[in-house]
């Protein structure tokens, strides 16, 4: 019986740390998908006097 119980017991544990490396993983996800997405929206490209596009901060402008 005691064997059961410690069983019962280690499999609770892997369940729970299973989840909350699920959790922890989806909060990663949704923070690298934020970032990601305000990069993208505040890249602004100009081209310089030399014909070279450079990213440009738009706050700048």
């Amino acid at each position: 019986m005691p064997q059961l119980i410690g069983l019962a017991l280690i499999g609770g544990l892997v369940w729970y740390g299973y989840r909350a490396l699920k959790r922890e993983m989806a909060r990663i996800n949704r923070e690298t998908r934020e970032a990601e997405a305000k990069a993208k929206s505040k890249t602004v490209l100009k081209q310089d006097k030399d014909g070279v596009y450079r990213p440009v901060d738009p706050d700048d402008e």
